[in-house]
């Protein structure tokens, strides 16, 4: 007999997870591994613009992570950034497994919190790899929605001393309300005027901004104790791009879609100004750091990520029959 779709919901899929950011962490890292070895199968991400209004944008993520997970399957993710201005999350997605013996769907799950969580855990994995110490007590936020609350939820995990949060939004309102809604014992939070204040401020910061094209053009900016983890990929110049240490998820996936990185060698016909991927950190094939210059790290966002999690998702819940069960849904 046929076995029946597993339907998980946003709530189910937040329940599951809560209080699991080191276990999230470490099934990135091993993502990333995997997929650095050749275990997996990461076609590139097919994106749908709209010709009335650019800023849309739908994305589908196929991939396949072997290694302990062997799975395989489809993120489609919109993003529709005028949302927030109408009391809606900025992205809404659906992540679909296939069972591997017969090719049917195995898995309907809510993905919105899937993408946020290991969208942030990368991040922090980045963070403790390159940043200059374990120990840092200061961070910096650029772009007060979703996924940067998660990101902060993630370092608060990496690093324990953590004690100060600098946040910039061009909103004063929503950099309130993400106060409002971090507020942790043992930690205090500021508003940054600018940008360039709050790179004085703190050497570790995350961008998770709606921005389409650069908006920082001077290097000056940098530091060489910063560590930037640019999860929206289109805040910094190439002349910032070019300054840096830069790594990446996927040297493959992140050059195209204008990315930051993607405009840099369109202007340099080079791919040379990035050093490596974060697996190669991660395996000790390449260092953590080059001394002097300040760390950006420019993840694409790969499906394998997508797949992992979700997978892990799918196992649990059908251990603790968690979710609904579509037994017709082929009938």
């Amino acid at each position: 007999m046929k076995e029946g779709i597993c339907l998980l919901t946003k709530s189910e899929i937040s329940l599951i997870l809560d209080w699991k950011e080191p276990q999230i962490i470490d099934m990135m890292e091993q993502a990333y591994v995997d997929h650095s070895n050749g275990k997996s199968v990461l076609p590139q991400s097919v994106f749908i613009r709209f010709p009335v209004n650019q800023a849309n944008r739908i994305i589908g993520l196929p991939a396949y992570l072997g290694g302990n997970v062997d799975a395989a399957g489809i993120k489609w993710i919109s993003s529709f950034p005028d949302n927030i201005h109408h009391g809606l999350e900025r992205a809404s997605a659906v992540l679909l497994l296939n069972n591997l013996e017969d090719g049917y769907i195995k898995a309907i799950l809510e993905s919105s919190v899937i993408s946020a969580k290991r969208t942030a855990a990368s991040a922090a994995l980045a963070a403790k790899l390159m940043h200059t110490t374990i120990d840092e007590e200061i961070a910096g936020i650029v772009g007060c929605g979703r996924i940067n609350q998660e990101v902060l939820r993630f370092l608060k995990a990496v690093f324990k001393k953590l004690k100060k949060v600098v946040v910039f939004d061009t909103s004063r309102e929503r950099a309130n309300s993400f106060i409002d809604k971090a507020r942790s014992d043992g930690i205090s939070f500021s508003i940054a005027s600018t940008i360039v204040d709050l790179f004085s401020e703190s050497p570790l910061i995350s961008f998770a901004t709606t921005a389409g094209t650069p908006y920082l053009f001077n290097p000056s900016i940098l530091h060489s104790n910063s560590t930037i983890l640019g999860i929206s990929l289109r805040d910094l110049s190439p002349e910032i791009i070019l300054a840096g240490d830069n790594i990446v998820d996927d040297i493959e996936h992140v050059f195209r879609e204008n990315t930051s990185i993607h405009l840099t060698e369109k202007i340099v016909s080079d791919r040379s100004f990035v050093r490596c991927s974060i697996s190669e950190i991660i395996t000790n094939h390449q260092p953590r750091r080059v001394d002097g210059k300040a760390s950006i790290f420019s993840p694409f966002g790969l499906g394998v990520l997508d797949v992992a999690l979700g997978n892990y998702l799918y196992m649990y819940a059908k251990e603790n029959n968690i979710g609904i069960t579509i037994n017709n849904f082929y009938d």
